[in-house]
């Protein structure tokens, strides 16, 4: 049996969904659905400068009728909190479960490289748990 990785690097997601903050709330949310996700981190290059979730579109659609042509930059969730791939996944949870998030951003040297999510630590809650 291996060992379940005490590194972010060893459970992120890689080939984060992005979009750019001056794109269309509507593009967001078609990455979402195409890729069947709740979330996509808005960047600039490769810097993480935000990201967009469900809850962020949740909370805004009854009241701004013009939301899905807004830019992304104007409903995003920023500043964005981040890891890095060698931060420690235990810490890393600590800080999701503290501040209620269920995506964090991994950027390393400034560089947007990985996303880690709730359902990648639940993965690795059940490796842990057979070990």
């Amino acid at each position: 049996m291996t060992r379940a990785p005490d590194k972010v690097g060893g459970v992120m997601t890689r080939g984060v969904v992005t979009v750019a903050p001056e794109d269309a709330v509507r593009t967001a949310l078609r990455r979402m659905l195409d890729h069947d996700i709740g979330a996509v981190v808005v960047a600039e290059g490769d810097r993480a400068v935000g990201v967009f979730t469900e809850r962020d579109l949740s909370r805004r659609i009854l009241d701004d009728t013009a939301l899905l042509d807004r830019p992304v930059r104007e409903v995003m969730s920023s500043p964005v909190i981040t890891t890095d791939p060698e931060a420690e996944v235990v810490d890393v949870f600590e800080v999701m479960n503290s501040r209620a998030i269920r995506r964090l951003p991994v950027v390393e040297r400034g560089a947007l490289v990985g996303i880690v999510t709730e359902r990648d630590l639940l993965r690795w809650v059940g490796q842990v748990a057979r070990e």
